[in-house]
């Protein structure tokens, strides 16, 4: 899924929610709207998810199919 908070309480955000996720910030648990399904690709959301911690941002495609 991508997940795409527009801002408001918090700055707008795109996630890219895998496995068990709550989304939040300082002021409490946000809503973000489910616009998006990734179909080919999630085995490498893990390590994208590793190396924006380790090493900040990351470029990426997001292609219409």
């Amino acid at each position: 899924m991508l997940l795409l908070y527009p801002g408001g309480v918090s700055e707008t955000e795109m996630l890219f929610p895998y496995g068990s996720t709550m989304f939040a910030s300082k002021v409490g648990q946000l809503a973000g709207n489910h616009f998006a399904t990734i179909t080919k690709g999630q085995e490498h959301l893990k390590e994208l998810g590793r190396r924006t911690l380790w090493e900040g941002a990351q470029d990426i495609v997001v292609e219409e199919t």
